[in-house]
């Protein structure tokens, strides 16, 4: 086409970010070959969020620190808290938690649950969606119970590989009626093993 063809930007720098900036907003500022650049950086902006100064060939990439209390998943929030045997099956467990713009909530953990989530006490969106504005916040007792989960899951996945070979090797033709049975299964209920 005729248009004008833009330069490549050619250097990706990081601006380091708390959780408390991206939740907030803030202002930053940053230099690149002498020249000073100016970032305002909106209430909840994600980490790998990208802020081009195409005049400058250079692009400022946020990167989130790591945070003592929180751990975020997209707009949601994760904080860990612990308690007594006794209150975690008989009574229940009460936890303050101070959040990201310095109030104190008061969750409750009924007995016998590992996570409660808060609505509405999360990150904010960026871009409000369906009446929401922030994401949530999710109390785990003693460990962040979707980060377990996922590394069960990967552990799975391995032990399965590693078993399924092994088999095939001592016990082929179990192997075989094992993945036929498999099969057969799946494809009867839709294309899912379940």
């Amino acid at each position: 086409g005729g248009g004008a063809r833009r330069a490549p930007v050619a250097v990706v720098r990081p601006i380091r970010c708390s959780l408390e900036e991206l939740y907030s907003g803030a202002r930053k500022s940053a230099s690149h070959e002498g020249r000073s650049f100016v970032i305002d950086v909106k209430p909840g902006w994600k980490e790998g969020t990208r802020i081009t100064f195409e005049e400058a060939g250079v692009c400022f990439q946020l990167a989130q620190e790591e945070h003592p209390r929180f751990s975020r998943r997209g707009h949601d929030l994760a904080a860990v808290a612990f308690c007594g045997l006794l209150d975690l099956l008989v009574r229940g467990s009460s936890h303050e938690v101070r959040t990201l713009d310095s109030r104190t909530l008061r969750v409750r953990l009924p007995p016998r649950r590992l996570s409660v989530k808060v609505s509405g006490e999360g990150m904010p969106l960026s871009r409000p969606e369906a009446g929401r504005q922030r994401g949530d916040l999710v109390l785990n007792l003693f460990a962040d119970w979707a980060v377990a989960a996922d590394q069960a899951r990967q552990w799975g996945r391995t032990a399965l590989w590693v078993g399924g070979a092994l088999l095939f090797f001592t016990n082929t033709s179990l192997f075989f009626g094992l993945v036929f049975a498999y099969s057969f299964f799946a494809n009867a209920n839709g294309g899912r093993a379940n």
